[in-house]
């Protein structure tokens, strides 16, 4: 009995899924701990209210301004992945949509490389 789960017409190639899941590893590592991304992080929150419970949680996301902590990846991948799933989900073959996908994920297999040869 064959599973129809795995053969959706819409569903993406396994290479397409594997490279949008590091695409959205580079860009939530960008927002979240790179140096490059750090001043616009440390601006962005200043610009919110500590003592506001929706300001609070754009701040445990991000990380403490001008700190050394970072914030926390594993929730900002949560909205990263879906924000861009609709995109490889429709599009997987439009250049828009993979070109920038496997930029990111080539980005994200270099950094890996980089730290697991310096560890």
């Amino acid at each position: 009995m064959q599973d129809d789960a795995y053969d959706h017409p819409m569903m993406p190639s396994a290479i397409v899924l594997t490279l949008y899941a590091l695409a959205v590893a580079r860009i939530t590592t960008l927002v979240t701990h790179d140096e490059i991304t750090k001043p616009a992080r440390s601006w962005l929150i200043r610009q919110f209210d500590p003592s506001c419970r929706p300001h609070r949680l754009v701040v445990y996301l991000l990380g403490v301004p001008d700190d050394d902590t970072t914030g926390c990846p594993w929730c900002v991948s949560i909205w990263f992945g879906m924000a861009i799933a609709p995109l490889v989900w429709f599009w997987p073959d439009s250049p828009g949509v993979m070109v920038p996908v496997i930029g990111f994920a080539a980005s994200q297999v270099t950094g890996m490389i980089y730290t697991y040869g310096r560890r």
